[in-house]
């Protein structure tokens, strides 16, 4: 089966650096949990401009960025998905000098992964159209991948467990549960 993963909250949990990040460079807490765009712009807690400066300082900042948590799992699972004889492709929007901050992340972690950066605001369907199955922690992510993708998974955080999937895809809540899906298909 070819799989697909978003980098961000599939993969590495940043949620922490940006709390960290919106304390040091703007004095705002704001729990990693609540750390998504639409709830930390939405509300009024960083502005459009503030969050992308933010994001821009994590992920492209070498020092910082290699301070990123794996997501709990995933160093365990991932490597079996590929024993397994997966093919594994990491599809993000992180741009050159964000994707190889992410890359060098990945392999110092043990993650001998292909990469392939479609930038920010780019829509991932064309890099993920020979894919099985996509997981991502976006719903409008995944929602571009419907008619391309068959499988489709929103990995599911305290920022993301709100949001009505409908069709679009199915909530997978950890890495265990992943791979156990992925075993059913």
């Amino acid at each position: 089966m070819k799989i697909g993963l978003d980098f961000d909250g599939v993969i590495s949990d940043c949620g922490k650096l940006k709390s960290d990040g919106a304390r040091k460079l703007y004095g705002v807490d704001i729990p990693s949990a609540k750390f998504k765009k639409e709830i930390v712009v939405g509300e009024k807690h960083l502005t459009m401009e503030q969050y992308r400066e933010l994001q821009k300082t994590i992920y492209g900042t070498r020092e910082i960025g290699f301070l990123m948590e794996p997501v709990d799992g995933v160093l365990h699972f991932l490597p079996q998905l590929v024993a397994d004889g997966h093919t594994v492709l990491v599809v993000t929007s992180h741009g050159e000098v964000e994707l190889e901050i992410a890359k060098e992340w990945s392999t110092r972690q043990g993650l001998r992964l292909d990469f392939v950066g479609v930038g920010h605001g780019n829509s991932k369907a064309s890099a993920a159209n020979s894919l099985d199955l996509y997981v991502d922690d976006d719903l409008d992510k995944l929602e571009q991948l419907v008619g391309i993708v068959p499988h489709r998974f929103l990995f599911s955080w305290g920022y993301n467990t709100h949001v009505d999937i409908g069709t679009v895809a199915k909530r997978v809540a950890s890495w265990e549960e992943l791979y156990h899906t992925i075993q059913t298909l």
